[in-house]
């Protein structure tokens, strides 16, 4: 009983130092302080693409660091929709009830994060183990994301002042990126759920047999040359497809000068997404060989 007493009073110590140093609930000064720190990020970019390494997904490798893919991705994932609500309910300029646009693009965002944090991990056949450092790199990425955004939705911006037409192209958009990032997911899953029958084949006789029927064994995953789509003009329809979404929100929200943290949001994915996708689109290279289809990294006709 001594126990719990003494990690009940702990807990209570780590909820009053957040509080009385404005980090839970955020307050504005540190909200401001957020979005000044948030505008670097976007030099994790050169660093990713001068290391070249990425422990997860079909560039995962095997080590004692690795954590279990699945409910490591589902725990990362979920860090940011439950910091924007949060940051939102708990922002203490906040007297009423959300504005009603606020209200919208708050279930736009968790509209993407139901499937991104669920739907899309509990349809995969399986999720790569992935190094323990990304993981904590994720969950840091998504408390940041989380309550810039949501502290914005909470009080500290404001879309009460954006036309409708601006809302509706804006939601459109995002509708349209979000369809898309899930019709290209699925036909990544689609490939995994087909299952190939074991090759005995050399590696010069599987250099043979025609590039749509290559499989590529790793660690009991196996990977083919997706097609369909946007998948016939670049490697990662999907990433481009969520960029799409994420600056339909934005312009919902009023555009990058209005709404800040999402532009911020936009410029940071592409930070780190894009050097992973120029390694994604080295590793297809690599691994199925010179006559793989001439396609473009991540953005159609054009990089």
């Amino acid at each position: 009983m001594e126990t719990v007493n003494n990690a009940m009073t702990a807990l209570g110590n780590v909820r009053e130092l957040l509080r009385s140093n404005g980090i839970a609930p955020l307050s504005l000064a540190n909200w401001q302080l957020l979005l000044q720190g948030w505008k670097y990020f976007t030099l994790v970019a050169p660093i990713q693409l001068a290391i070249d390494w990425y422990p997860m997904g079909k560039t995962s490798a095997k080590s004692i660091f690795n954590v279990p893919g699945k409910p490591a991705w589902i725990m990362m994932e979920l860090v940011s929709p439950l910091t924007l609500l949060y940051t939102i309910y708990t922002n203490p300029s906040r007297t009423g009830p959300l504005p009603k646009a606020h209200v919208w693009l708050t279930t736009l965002y968790c509209m993407h994060y139901f499937h991104r944090a669920l739907l899309s991990p509990l349809r995969n056949p399986s999720i790569a183990p992935f190094n323990i450092l990304l993981f904590f790199a994720g969950v840091a990425f998504n408390l940041a994301n989380g309550s810039a955004i949501g502290a914005w939705l909470g009080g500290y911006g404001s879309a009460t002042e954006v036309p409708v037409w601006r809302l509706v192209i804006g939601s459109a958009m995002f509708m349209l990126g979000l369809w898309g990032n899930v019709y290209h997911e699925e036909v990544l899953r689609d490939l995994r759920r087909d299952t190939p029958k074991k090759s005995k084949k050399s590696s010069k006789e599987a250099q043979k047999t025609p590039i749509e029927e290559r499989v590529h064994e790793l660690e009991g995953r196996h990977y083919k040359i997706p097609h369909g789509g946007l998948f016939e003009y670049c490697w990662y329809p999907h990433y481009f497809s969520e960029w799409f979404e994420w600056t339909g929100y934005m312009i919902a929200g009023g555009g990058p000068f209005n709404f800040l943290p999402a532009a911020l949001f936009v410029i940071n994915e592409l930070a780190t997404m894009l050097p992973r996708a120029l390694q994604g689109k080295r590793w297809y290279l690599k691994k199925f060989g010179e006559d793989v289809p001439k396609r473009k990294a991540v953005i159609p006709g054009v990089l």
